[in-house]
């Protein structure tokens, strides 16, 4: 009877350990069916498949450029020499020339890792969180947050290359520093995914085209990512589309993730989450936090029907006047207060043009309005309490009023010509006509008139002094 409830109790166990089995045999037969009608037929030549492991070209070379964790010093320096010379015989701007520089770079930083490894072997040291470099990504032994024991041991980390599940007990895993792409230990060297990181720095750009679709024919009916045949017979092989990137990934590589997209917000204003692929999704989150879209520039007329952009535009603008007095003020350069309350989000007060995709998110939320009226009303108090900006303060010339005004106040405005600044409602009644751009535009008339006059004087006085230098010629016998 004991054994009969041993054998009930352990066949949960047993269960998941045949489903991960499974699903690690199958992705394993996919992607060696891949690799073998990859030999066969040429990858399409289209812009998006910069996650192919390796051109077509170079496959004939494949044996002498791909390296494992396995390899040794001199495997790694004829690895280097021969990708060096390839790269010498490319064609510049080639697909096969980035490929090789940049497996050229992971070659070069896994031989320094290993001599520094090899470096610390007479001291009895044991480097057991050595960095692994592959197609990329700069893997480290990953090791979960354990402030919350609970919540750690109910997560559930899944393997990017296998999908399987990374039991932590018995399994070691590792994580990209660059893109968070997470692997078994014995995955590592399998890796095909080329890390999102090298992607976002290549494009330096989020995809601006909503869904860029080319279809499956384009495609030639493969994975864009690990070239696996996609059909619509078999669900394990439904081919799913990527919002993103526009492109069909097998199961393996598209797990449903859903996310913001960048383009449908910059051209939509569109905050719905769209499945996306995993490396979608990773390049996404390394844009996330990056100040890169004109947003006014790209679509000038969602600051016509949006209140909240133009509400965030003008408190920006405010901010950028600020920054200007905190910056050459003493005190608020010793106390840090811009760093304390902008942090890394410096961006906002620079300028009013770059947004990040956090920021317009935030917009959207009415999130970013309240920060910035937070930092508006720290920056305010300062500079009307300090004496150094005090001292940088404007007066109404037109009211001739002995308040002190300021460019970010709500009743003011600025001239854009002399930078002088008004009360707005002093300034309509002149007609918008700026007192000091009239006073330098006479000063400049003024001048022109005495320069040509004295001009006109100094060819006059040439010509008396040459007409008298002249000799009349006498013509008598």
């Amino acid at each position: 009877m004991s054994s009969w409830r041993d054998s009930l109790t352990s066949l949960p166990g047993a269960v998941a350990q045949f489903v991960n089995d499974s699903a690690s045999t199958a992705s394993s037969y996919l992607h060696s069916q891949s690799c073998t009608s990859g030999s066969e037929e040429s990858a399409p030549q289209h812009s998006d498949y910069k996650a192919l492991p390796i051109p077509a070209s170079l496959v004939k070379e494949q044996w002498r450029l791909i390296f494992t964790s396995d390899a040794n010093i001199q495997d790694l320096q004829a690895a280097i020499a021969h990708c060096r010379d390839l790269v010498l015989l490319s064609d510049e701007c080639s697909e096969e020339r980035r490929w090789l520089v940049r497996h050229l770079i992971d070659l070069r930083y896994s031989l320094q890792e290993l001599e520094e490894a090899q470096a610390h072997v007479g001291d009895d040291v044991v480097l057991m969180s050595a960095i692994k470099s592959v197609v990329g990504h700069h893997f480290v032994p990953h090791y979960p947050s354990t402030r919350n024991r609970l919540q750690a041991a109910a997560k559930r980390y899944y393997c990017d290359y296998c999908t399987g599940i990374i039991w932590r007990v018995v399994q070691a895993a590792y994580i990209c520093s660059d893109c968070s792409y997470l692997v078994h230990q014995k995955c590592i060297d399998s890796v095909q995914r080329v890390c999102a990181h090298v992607l976002a720095s290549e494009r330096q750009y989020p995809i601006s085209e909503i869904c860029p679709e080319i279809g499956l024919s384009e495609q030639r009916y493969k994975c864009a990512e690990c070239s696996t045949l996609l059909n619509f017979k078999n669900s394990w092989i439904e081919p799913r589309l990527c919002d993103y990137r526009g492109l069909y990934y097998c199961p393996s590589c598209h797990w449903n993730d859903s996310f913001i997209v960048p383009a449908r917000i910059v051209h939509n204003w569109d905050f719905t989450p769209r499945r996306v692929s995993r490396t979608g999704l990773q390049e996404i989150q390394l844009f996330l936090d990056k100040p890169l879209i004109r947003l006014e520039e790209e679509n000038p007329k969602l600051f016509v029907f949006l209140e909240k952009l133009c509400a965030v535009k003008k408190l920006r603008q405010n901010l950028v006047h600020m920054r200007h007095y905190l910056a050459a003020c003493k005190i608020a350069v010793e106390q840090k207060i811009v760093d304390q309350q902008l942090g890394g989000r410096r961006h906002l007060a620079q300028s009013n043009e770059f947004y990040s995709l956090r920021d317009l998110i935030q917009v959207e939320s009415g999130a970013l309005a309240d920060f910035l009226q937070s930092v508006f009303r720290v920056f305010g108090a300062h500079i009307r309490a300090c004496d150094m900006c005090l001292a940088k303060a404007y007066i109404c010339e037109i009211c001739s009023n002995n308040e002190v005004i300021f460019p970010f106040d709500d009743g003011c405005i600025k001239c854009d010509q002399c930078n002088s600044i008004y009360h707005r409602v002093c300034l309509t009644r002149k007609n918008m006509i700026c007192p000091k751009c009239v006073r330098i535009q006479e000063r400049r008339l003024q001048l022109d008139r005495s320069t040509s006059r004295q001009t006109d004087n100094e060819n006059a006085n040439s010509a008396n002094e040459s007409s008298d230098a002249v000799q009349p010629t006498d013509t008598t016998t």
